[in-house]
């Protein structure tokens, strides 16, 4: 009876030994510290678990839950539906988690899992990174503003670490930061100096920035500005007038004299050319060759667009000379006299101040042209006379070389 007690105390005492060796072991092959691991949502992440279990109970397997408490798999065999995770083993003691396609919600703690007693785990924390993106919305990507007026721009973006946006503005040479981080840009009272192009930029440290581009066009009524209001040259030469408009949309330009305007036609003796300055500024020119009398005197140029209009005068003088205009004498019955009026190139009048430059000449049938009277400017007095078309020559002559 106690022979036979004895082996089974003994026996039993070898098997409690036996079980402690083992587990002793397995403590030397289960990496049971925990880990971090990071990868970039659509990439590949990789959960190690290495366990050594050559030397163990064959029912001893190794087990992976996903932070949601579902069980992915058993041994090598996925339990899970989800396709993209898979036990991959590429040494015999690895029984790596593979998840592919990666997702923002793959994110949390895995628990890889030995059914011994007690059960051994290695906790795997997956962080998901997640790169910036920017909302593709379009609706104030494109902005016509008038001055005055308040732009807003909105730039909204996601990712994993949150990203940061900044703000450019952007030249034809370079991009400058305006200094506002956010994903709101505001532009108060708006100026022509203010439109262009404007740029957000999403940059969270994974992978590379992205951004989204924005355009501003402000609007306002045409300004014109003449350069030189007074302009000299002599007849036969040629002569240039300068003009400069700025507006938005583009305007409609033209030079005109009185009611005549020019339009380009490169066989005309007179003819407007037109260059753009910069965005927003056109210069109008207009080339007059071989000049002559008829082409002094007063010109317009002006410019409208859909907000309004503008113009500005200048007046083209003789450098020497007496530049004659003639109309017909609206104040006299006879149609066929007409009022002479003298002025020098540089605008001054060559008469003496007691008398004025305006001469009446007197078309008649049996003689032709006939002076008919001079009137002195400031008095009453009126010379009557009468004269051939030669003794008018000659008066206008003498009068040209004594006073001018």
């Amino acid at each position: 009876m106690l022979v036979t007690k004895i082996p089974f105390l003994l026996i039993g005492s070898i098997v409690c030994a036996s079980d402690y060796a083992t587990s002793k072991h397995m403590l030397t092959t289960f990496d049971s510290s925990p880990e971090n691991v990071s990868a970039i949502a659509g990439k590949t992440a990789i959960l190690p678990c290495t366990v050594d279990l050559s030397n163990l109970d064959p029912t001893k397997e190794i087990t992976w839950m996903s932070p949601k408490n579902i069980l992915i798999s058993i041994g090598d065999r996925r339990i899970i539906d989800d396709t993209r995770m898979s036990i991959e083993r590429p040494q015999i003691p690895d029984w790596n988690l593979h998840i592919r396609e990666l997702e923002p919600y793959d994110r949390g703690i895995y628990i890889c899992s030995l059914n011994t007693r007690p059960m051994m785990t290695k906790n795997v924390y997956l962080e998901v990174y997640v790169t910036p993106i920017i909302s593709s919305e379009k609706e104030n990507t494109h902005q016509n503003l008038r001055e005055g007026e308040t732009a807003n721009l909105t730039c909204n973006a996601t990712g994993f670490p949150e990203p940061t946006i900044t703000w450019y503005r952007v030249s034809e040479m370079d991009k400058e930061a305006i200094g506002r981080q956010g994903s709101y840009l505001m532009i108060h009272n708006i100026t022509r100096y203010c439109g262009g192009t404007y740029t957000c930029h999403a940059f969270n440290g994974i992978g590379p920035a992205v951004s989204k581009v924005f355009s501003i066009n402000v609007y306002f009524q045409p300004e014109v500005q003449v350069l030189n209001k007074r302009q000299q040259q002599d007849t036969g030469k040629e002569t240039i007038l300068q003009c400069e408009i700025s507006a938005s949309p583009q305007a409609i330009v033209n030079w005109r004299k009185g009611e005549h305007v020019f339009s380009a036609n490169n066989y005309q003796r007179i003819t407007p050319e037109i260059y753009k300055k910069d965005i927003y500024t056109t210069v109008l020119l207009l080339r007059i060759q071989n000049l002559t009398w008829s082409d002094f005197g007063e010109y317009v140029c002006e410019a409208s667009n859909s907000l309004g209009r503008d113009l500005e005068t200048m007046h083209l003088y003789p450098i020497n000379g007496i530049h004659v205009t003639a109309k017909p004498a609206s104040s006299i019955s006879d149609s066929n006299t007409f009022i002479f009026n003298f002025s020098s190139g540089n605008g001054k009048v060559p008469f003496p101040s007691e008398v004025s430059p305006i001469v009446q000449i007197k078309l008649s049938k049996s003689t032709g042209l006939n002076y008919d009277d001079q009137e002195a400017e400031g008095t009453a007095s009126t010379v009557h006379t009468q004269r051939s078309v030669i003794m008018v020559t000659v008066f206008l002559v003498a009068f040209h070389v004594r006073y001018l």
